[in-house]
């Protein structure tokens, strides 16, 4: 089935370039307010970090199995539990592609092991693993569905979780079917609302090179063997070809050319699983519950995903007259000098200095940040209810 046929097309930032321009300069008077607030807190906790050299986290991968055969690959630090400043906070951390046991090494390093509980889910397929487990095939709302059963099982009533890149398509769906568990997003130059730039150039690969035909491709065709096979061959002779271009078009490419059969099949599915594909997922991802605090980095730099369309989601869930606003009630440290009327608000970051690999350029810094987020989530009111957009 075509993509068109969905009701709703974001292939394109539906906002005018006037509205894009002007969202813009309010975000970004918002950033340099919050990088001076954060600048002398963030530089004095740096100085802590170097003398404490115990946060080096070093964790076993477990492995949680579901009756059904479905089962997923994560890391938990629980170990550390009686050492916890925070008892009753849990991270979860969402990765991008390609995934990796130390993808988020640096933040967990500078967040620490006696912060709070922290845990690495593997989405499979992004665990390099065959993504097919029982009747878990993959799909968007299956990935939901298999967060939720973990976290009931593992016995975590809500958490705050952080996502950079891709895993902010995983983030976001997982909010739209259960904001009660969400207690806050951390959003590191995470997949926006509309298609981003990284997508586009996939695509062209997928057109080009994979020779793709989305008309006759469909969900359940991407677990069929002869098909994987043929395409698992064609993503091996690009990936091979990909490493023979300039040092600067494999920038421009970005993490596109380590993509794996697996990374690629995963993202198929994903996409394939609804009826309207992308649109589906980001008219899905306008409408989520507002009442979960937010902090974004992002990068001015970004070359797969463009700030502007990373701005349309700030000024959308934080900024504009409809967001939805929380008050802080109780500043839980003197440092840094928070707006009170706009908690979220004071968490908007565009580096300008960083690539798309914010969350490793920038590592200890959004660490420091994110636990500041974290310890003054509780202290806040909502003082507007205003609909969902």
């Amino acid at each position: 089935m075509k993509q068109s046929q969905f009701q709703y097309n974001y292939t394109n930032d539906p906002r005018s370039q006037d509205e894009q321009l002007n969202h813009s300069k309010i975000i970004e008077y918002y950033s340099k307010r919050n990088f001076k607030a954060f600048l002398p807190y963030v530089q004095q906790q740096l100085q802590n970090q170097c003398i404490d050299k115990s946060n080096n986290i070093k964790l076993n991968v477990n492995t949680m199995k579901f009756e059904d055969d479905r089962y997923v690959n994560y890391r938990d630090n629980i170990d550390y539990r009686d050492q916890f400043e925070l008892k009753n906070k849990t991270i979860i951390f969402i990765t991008g592609v390609p995934g990796g046991i130390n993808y988020y090494k640096k933040i967990q390093n500078s967040i620490g092991q006696q912060f709070c509980r922290m845990i690495d889910i593997y989405i499979p397929g992004f665990d390099k693993k065959d993504e097919r487990r029982g009747q878990y095939q993959g799909g968007i709302d299956q990935i939901a569905k298999l967060i939720d059963d973990f976290m009931i099982k593992i016995g975590i009533q809500s958490a705050v979780f952080l996502a950079h890149s891709y895993g902010g398509i995983v983030v976001k769906n997982f909010i739209y079917f259960k904001p009660h568990k969400v207690e806050g997003f951390i959003q590191i130059c995470t997949v926006p609302m509309t298609l981003w730039e990284g997508q586009k150039k996939l695509e062209q690969l997928e057109h080009q090179k994979y020779n793709l035909d989305f008309n006759k491709i469909s969900y359940e065709t991407l677990s069929d063997e002869n098909f994987r096979q043929q395409l698992k061959y064609k993503i091996i002779q690009t990936k091979e070809s990909l490493q023979m271009l300039s040092e600067q078009e494999k920038f421009q490419l970005g993490p596109i050319v380590a993509f794996s059969f697996q990374d690629i099949i995963t993202m198929l599915k994903i996409r394939l699983s609804v009826y309207g594909k992308y649109n589906e997922i980001f008219h899905r991802f306008r409408q989520l519950n507002q009442n979960i605090p937010r902090m974004i980095a992002y990068s001015k730099n970004d070359v797969l995903i463009s700030a502007n369309t990373i701005e349309e989601e700030i000024y959308q869930y934080i900024l504009s007259e409809n967001a939805l606003k929380r008050r802080i009630t109780k500043l839980e440290s003197p440092e840094p000098h928070l707006d009170l009327n706009n908690f979220s608000s004071n968490y908007i970051f565009r580096f300008d200095d960083t690539t798309h690999f914010l969350q490793n350029e920038k590592s200890e810094e959004i660490g420091i940040i994110a636990k500041n987020f974290i310890k003054q989530i509780d202290s806040t009111q909502i003082i507007n209810n205003k609909p969902n957009l």
